[in-house]
């Protein structure tokens, strides 16, 4: 436990710049006719299967760099998901189990206990990237010569989605409002079993202060 302490600590005190994105942007393409519903139905997400995802994380607050690596069972159907995290030597740091509302800590190691908002902020970035909001159907739409915009708002929030590239794929979510104001952008996107899949996502939280660098793939999919 001695060693873990030491390795959670270290990791926590890496200082480094905030740094650049590391993803290629995807090319923009002419734009067809589409509605929102139609965008909304061609995401990876929008479909019902349990994905199993291997991730490499790097999240950047006030200077201190932290890196991760994790495996997380995504059921876009149930709209759940279950992480598990651990640093570069292998050792667990949490085990979250995240739905479109909370966040239920399964384990978290003892030397993260002091540290009481690491897994609440996990939980919500995993939440906005995979969960919610997503597209949706009823959302107003705007096509422009090489994207789709489609918008939200209420409770107060507004709530943005940007599409384009050659597959309609979703390439950033933004949202602002009272208590919440974040963006996330998806990069590098690739066919995987029909799928148009990201390989990269930056989630910047400008509320909390920190950024979330995302490296994915996905290893199985079950379920239909």
């Amino acid at each position: 436990m001695r060693l873990a302490r030491a390795g959670v600590l270290a990791a926590l005190l890496l200082s480094a710049a905030c740094g650049t994105v590391p993803f290629r942007p995807t090319e923009p393409a002419p734009t067809r006719p589409a509605t929102a519903a139609s965008l909304a139905g061609n995401l990876w997400t929008s479909g019902k299967g349990t994905f199993l995802v291997r991730q490499s994380v790097l999240m950047e607050y006030m200077g201190a760099r932290v890196a991760l690596s994790g495996v997380m069972r995504l059921d876009t159907g149930g709209r759940t998901a279950r992480l598990v995290g651990m640093d570069e030597m292998g050792v667990k740091w949490f085990d979250l189990s995240v739905d479109g509302e909370s966040t239920r800590t399964n384990f978290i190691l003892p030397a993260l206990e002091r540290y009481p908002g690491m897994a609440r902020a996990v939980g919500d970035s995993v939440r906005w990237i995979f969960l919610e909001p997503e597209p949706a159907g009823t959302d107003s739409l705007r096509i422009d010569s090489d994207r789709y915009v489609l918008t939200r708002r209420r409770d107060g929030e507004t709530v943005r989605f940007l599409l384009g590239g050659e597959d309609a794929q979703l390439l950033e979510k933004t949202c602002r409002g009272p208590s919440r104001r974040w963006r996330i952008r998806y990069y590098e996107h690739r066919r995987w079993q029909g799928l148009s899949v990201p390989g990269g996502i930056v989630l910047d939280d400008h509320r909390a202060g920190y950024r979330l660098t995302l490296w994915m793939e996905i290893l199985e999919r079950t379920g239909e």
